[in-house]
């Protein structure tokens, strides 16, 4: 009798443990585990080239977490390197990182990276993992790699157009003819370069000679005699620094007269102007931008970012920066954290004005944003005229 009471007893203090336990686990399942206090925002930053990208992303996510953060949340930045050396990049980098920052940190968007050919390696992954994504990059097929895939600068389409346009239009080049010079097997490189030629072409001007150059090399002699042979009025530069003003120096040192002309890749000014002792063959050449520190409609961010860094921003820092400020945007009207609303929220976003002005995204996901047409001038870049839509 004993012995059944002893067990009664052991049988009744295992049921309330049961019950008690049960009731614990569903308590759980009402309130999360691991509370959301931040917003996860993943940044993938190539060091060895325009670091200022993430520059401008810290000082769009310092105001706004000072302004209150998004959803109630502070914002907080996961950064990671997809691109150590310039020189020596890494295909399957960025992939490896995409994945990382998506299925391990558990960011709710990537801003980044910034190579064409970078994100066009990520589209898809970011598309699978259905990850907002706004890249630093100007290439307008980037975002066909996937519908979660964004792009801040103008598409290197419109940049080619551009160009070709005021070479052709313009009274000061007056071209008729035009030759271009570009990375092999790069996607930003070669998009500004077949627009540029497309558009010239069609206007009515001649293209007589395109090269192309491995990258790393520093030996253009074998391309540019080439150029040289044929005489034409411009010379489109599409590359990156170092490359383009070691071609514009060795150009000159062959006897190419033409006037040199750029796009976006050529607006980071210190790189620019530090890899020669002597800048006097870049003077007079043209390059496109879609930012400029002389624009009255950026002075807000030139100022913020100056007294932050206490240096002036350049292109990839507005991009970095308008990237964070258009996400925070389709956060805060998505009112959710759900990457397909904050998606599509983005699709939406109009007449927005931060480090450059964006009119809307068009059908690709790319900005409609006006260009800046700079030139440089005594060692200096200055702002020439606004062209383009």
């Amino acid at each position: 009798m004993k012995t059944n009471t002893i067990t009664v007893f052991f049988l009744s203090i295992f049921i309330v443990l049961t019950i008690s336990f049960s009731g614990c686990e569903k308590i759980s399942q009402m309130i999360p585990s691991d509370t959301i206090s931040t917003i996860k925002v993943g940044v993938i930053q190539p060091s060895g080239l325009a670091p200022s990208f993430t520059k401008g992303a810290e000082l769009a996510k310092t105001q706004i977490n000072n302004s209150g953060g998004l959803l109630g949340m502070q914002v907080e930045f996961i950064v990671m390197d997809n691109q150590e050396m310039r020189d020596f990049p890494d295909p399957n980098e960025s992939v490896r990182i995409a994945r990382i920052l998506i299925e391990q940190e558990g960011v709710t968007a990537i801003l980044g990276p910034l190579l064409s050919t970078n994100s066009t390696q990520v589209g898809p992954v970011v598309t699978e993992l259905k990850t907002p994504i706004i890249t630093g990059s100007s290439g307008h097929q980037v975002t066909a790699t996937g519908d979660y895939v964004f792009i801040a600068v103008a598409p290197s389409s419109i940049q080619g157009a551009t160009t070709a346009q005021f070479a052709i239009d313009s009274n000061e080049l007056n071209a008729k003819t035009a030759a271009t010079i570009r990375q092999e097997g790069d996607v930003y490189s070669n998009a500004v370069a077949d627009a540029f030629e497309t558009s010239f072409q069609n206007l009515g001007g001649e293209v007589v000679a395109t090269e192309y150059y491995q990258h790393g090399t520093r030996d253009f002699d074998i391309q540019l005699t080439k150029i040289n042979n044929v005489i034409p009025d411009v010379l489109l530069i599409a590359g990156f620094i170092p490359e383009v003003p070691l071609i514009a120096a060795r150009a000159r040192e062959m006897g190419i007269k033409a006037t040199f002309i750029g796009t976006n890749a050529w607006d980071i000014p210190n790189e620019l102007f530090n890899v020669l002792d002597d800048n006097t063959p870049l003077e007079g050449a043209f390059f496109t931008r879609d930012f400029s520190v002389e624009s009255p409609d950026a002075a807000p961010f030139v100022e913020a970012y100056s007294e932050m860094y206490m240096e002036q921003p350049d292109g990839p820092a507005s991009w970095g920066y308008d990237a964070m400020s258009l996400l925070g945007i389709a956060i805060t009207n998505a009112g959710t954290l759900d990457s397909t609303v904050i998606r599509n929220e983005l699709t939406k976003i109009t007449d927005y004005q931060g480090a450059s002005t964006i009119s809307h995204f068009d059908e690709n996901r790319h900005p409609v944003k006006s260009l800046l047409l700079h030139t440089i001038r005594d060692g200096e870049i200055v702002l020439y005229k606004k062209v383009g839509p």
